[in-house]
């Protein structure tokens, strides 16, 4: 879990990638990131308020789930915000290979960071993300709302890895003009 956490170190982003077609990685990254700030951000948080507040977690017909749910928006505005204008990613996001940059491939400023996450408020109405998975969806660059206000792109990383496979156009050798050789294993 450790890899999941982001570092200092930021990978070139690929501003070519920024499309639609990540609309399921961010949705799995948000789900991560909301896994993260609720099962470890808040439990600390209601551990605390239990303690203190005891006669009202344990009585019957106690709203207490549901405050404990509308306690989780402004704490994963908060961590997003913290995590995209200091690593450019949550863990969620490191762990599904995207960055959060400008649009010129920047990093965020304090500004569009902020922008990008208070509009995140917008992009989940009418329930789940609806508005920003619309508008997403439209852009050719994969932009929700906070992301066009913001002036943000959600994009892969620059990877210098080797495929691992290849296709046949892949194998021509362009030195010698002949069709590489290669075995199957």
């Amino acid at each position: 879990m450790l890899n999941w956490l982001p570092t200092k170190r930021e990978p070139e982003p690929d501003l070519e990638s920024a499309s639609p077609a990540l609309l399921r990685r961010r949705a799995v990254a948000t789900v991560i990131d909301l896994a993260v700030c609720y099962f470890v951000i808040e439990t600390a948080i209601l551990a605390v308020l239990m303690v203190a507040f005891t006669d009202f977690f344990v009585a019957p017909n106690s709203d207490a789930f549901a405050l404990s749910i509308v306690g989780l928006v402004p704490i994963y505005l908060l961590y997003t915000f913290c995590f995209e204008w200091r690593y450019t990613r949550t863990p969620g996001k490191k762990r599904m290979g995207l960055l959060v940059v400008e649009a010129d491939g920047s990093r965020l400023g304090l500004r569009t960071a902020a922008v990008r996450n208070i509009v995140r408020y917008v992009d989940w109405l009418p329930a789940g993300y609806a508005v920003g998975w619309l508008l997403a969806r439209r852009s050719s660059t994969g932009k929700r709302l906070g992301d066009r206000l913001a002036g943000t792109l959600v994009v892969r990383p620059v990877t210098t890895a080797d495929p691992l496979y290849t296709t046949e156009r892949e194998r021509y050798d362009v030195e010698d003009g002949s069709t590489k050789t290669t075995e199957r294993q």
